[in-house]
């Protein structure tokens, strides 16, 4: 069990990386498009779905950070 906790750590970290990366490229790119653009709209939506998708990984990773510290104690 506590294998299988820090691989879904790790797995979770690397995820987590890979959305803050495609938070930084698509926060560059909404900085260079004009609000009227109509790709504006999706790239921002796409941004906030990206948001949740990182608040999502950080509870997943809260639980399982405080699940491998149960196995400290």
């Amino acid at each position: 069990m506590f294998h299988a906790l820090r691989s879904r750590q790790r797995d979770l970290l690397d995820e987590l990386d890979e959305l803050e990366e495609a938070v930084m490229e698509l926060t560059t790119l909404l900085e260079n498009t004009v609000e009227d653009d109509e790709d504006f709209t999706d790239r921002h939506e796409r941004l906030a779905w990206l948001h949740r998708q990182q608040a999502g990984v950080m509870v997943a990773l809260g639980e399982t950070e405080r699940a491998l510290l149960a196995f400290d104690e």
